[in-house]
């Protein structure tokens, strides 16, 4: 995925280290398409096989082309060379492969992206011309050196065919992922070729081949034998150890019953990945702690509230855990849904500003989320709209899902231990409120109202309440500041909807509204509250969105 500049709200979260996870699941710094739907398997041994194929070919090729180039010039500017018989034969050949592989190259660089059998295919083709070329190089050098009767010079040029159609056959063990049956059966073929060339020059020149049999001793013929010989068993071990190193590596990408896919995201404590389940075959993101942090008591509990508190709610626009577990080298890991759709924050980047009945018919989504949050005894405490993600679900387009609850703190937990220290400041400076950016204790669910209130102003403004050069002056702003008035920054808000949001960032928590569900009645009652709807966002989706990846 393409990646895009960070947002203002997380390079001033990153000044503070404030160890929030800022990618939650299919939400990262990278933008990546608006929905990534997923289907089928995930990625098996003989899928990715390709991928490596195809890459493993391009570079062979280039070694290859790069090795035959020297031997061409060699070829031409060698005077010792040039006294023998062959080197004509020699020059020839190494135009034609050269221009071969050149075609090669081409093929493989136009198309990136291939089947399995058409890969497969240029593989054959590629070492199978290229034996090729060696076995016609070889008859034709016999042929011109036994006319010269040097017999010297005829098992010299033998030796150093041996050892080209050695190398030959070790680089394709080396670089062509195979397993070893197949890898055997591919050099024994090619180490055949040798022989070919013999029982070709008996049947097309009988006088020829015995007036050279005095050369073809069987101390000779058995050294080249052997050298072929060592080149096939070495190609075929190699291929073997190779083929064995990846599916080590391949299956040390499954956690549990799940299989990883690709990356979606890195955060604080952890990565994100897209996942299938082994035996489902559902999509899912699978969360790690990084191994750094696995050796830290406070992460790995924070990792593990962080999982325990999520799963205890059950809203649909609070993300879902499926599962948790941790493998048998202490790597930690949970399991939520993967949600098509893009991070608010992303959508604000790609989009701006969005309508009025937009953000109310957002706003209300996240709210009935958190009033279930709250009432529970929880609160979020790192509100942002990287937080918010904005998906489909059910068929629903503009579908809220909020997102990390890696800083939530129990309001009734007298008796817990707090993984935050008192007076330390924890979440995102951009959308904080004043009593968080103080370090006061006494914070409550209308810390959250102040954090959506500021998400809300980002949404209808097109930029966070406050802007500043560091984390500091965004905080102090939040706690001394008053935002500029909605209207002044533009003028298709209702009044109704301004009032909402300034009240949600007044700066003592007593002035805003009493709770979440307070704030979702507001919104509900407001004048534009039904002018957005699941019918308006799905043309939005679909005409505008999905139209803009298309293009």
């Amino acid at each position: 995925m393409p990646s895009r500049k960070p947002s203002e709200d997380r390079s001033t979260a990153d000044e503070l280290d404030l160890l929030a996870d800022d990618h939650p699941a299919g939400a990262s710094d990278a933008a990546g398409p608006a929905v990534e739907l997923v289907s089928g398997r995930p990625s098996s041994l003989t899928s990715t096989t390709t991928d490596v194929l195809h890459r493993r070919l391009r570079a062979v090729t280039v070694l290859l082309l790069g090795v035959f180039a020297m031997v061409f010039v060699w070829t031409l500017f060698t005077e010792g060379l040039d006294q023998l018989a062959s080197s004509q034969v020699y020059r020839d050949v190494g135009v034609v492969r050269l221009v071969f592989l050149g075609v090669v190259l081409y093929v493989l660089l136009a198309q990136p992206e291939r089947s399995q059998p058409f890969v497969r295919g240029v593989e054959y083709t590629l070492f199978g011309v290229l034996t090729l070329m060696w076995l016609y190089s070889r008859y034709q050098s016999i042929i011109a050196i036994a006319g010269s009767g040097d017999v010297a010079a005829l098992q010299l040029d033998g030796r150093t065919s041996m050892i080209g159609l050695f190398l030959l056959m070790v680089v394709y063990g080396i670089f062509i992922p195979h397993r070893w049956q197949e890898t055997a059966r591919v050099v024994v073929t090619m180490a055949l070729a040798p022989t070919l060339a013999l029982v070709i020059l008996e049947a097309r020149e009988p006088e020829l081949a015995g007036q050279i049999a005095p050369a073809l001793s069987w101390g000779f013929v058995s050294t080249n034998v052997l050298i072929v010989l060592v080149g096939a068993v070495l190609a075929t071990y190699t291929s073997y150890v190779l083929y064995h190193l990846r599916k080590e590596v391949h299956d040390a990408r499954q956690y549990g019953q799940y299989q990883l896919v690709s990356k979606l995201g890195s955060g604080g404590m952890g990565d994100v990945y897209l996942a299938e389940h082994v035996l489902m075959k559902r999509p899912c993101a699978l969360k790690l702690i990084r191994s750094q942090a696995s050796a830290d008591p406070t992460a790995i509990a924070r990792f593990e509230r962080e999982v325990k508190t999520t799963s205890g709610l059950t809203h649909p626009h609070t993300i879902e855990i499926y599962d948790y577990g941790h493998t048998d080298d202490g790597t930690f890991y949970y399991v939520m849904e993967y949600l098509p759709g893009l991070s608010l924050a992303d959508l604000l980047e790609r989009y701006g500003p969005l309508p009025p009945a937009r953000v109310v018919y957002l706003l209300r989504q996240a709210c009935s989320a958190l009033s279930e949050a709250h009432a529970a005894g929880l609160i979020h405490r790192d509100l942002k709209p990287g937080n918010l993600y904005i998906s489909e679900r059910g068929g629903l387009c503009d579908f809220v899902k909020v997102l990390d609850f890696g800083l939530v703190k129990l309001l009734r937990a007298s008796s817990a231990a707090q993984l935050t220290a008192d007076h330390v400041v924890s979440g995102t400076p951009t959308y904080m409120a004043p009593e968080q950016a103080t370090g006061e204790r006494t914070l409550d669910a209308r810390s959250d109202l102040y954090a959506l209130g500021a998400i809300a102003y980002h949404m209808l403004a097109g930029r966070p309440p406050f802007q500043g050069d560091n984390a500091l002056k965004v905080m102090m702003a939040h706690v001394r500041d008053t935002p500029a008035a909605l209207g002044t920054l533009r003028q298709d808000i209702p009044d109704d909807l301004q009032q909402i949001v300034m009240r949600c960032l007044e700066k003592s928590p007593e002035d805003r509204f009493e709770s979440a569900g307070q704030l979702e009645q507001e919104l509900a009652a407001c004048s534009l509250a039904n002018q957005w709807s699941a019918q308006e966002a799905a043309v939005w989706w679909h005409e505008v969105c999905f139209a803009t990846e298309k293009s």
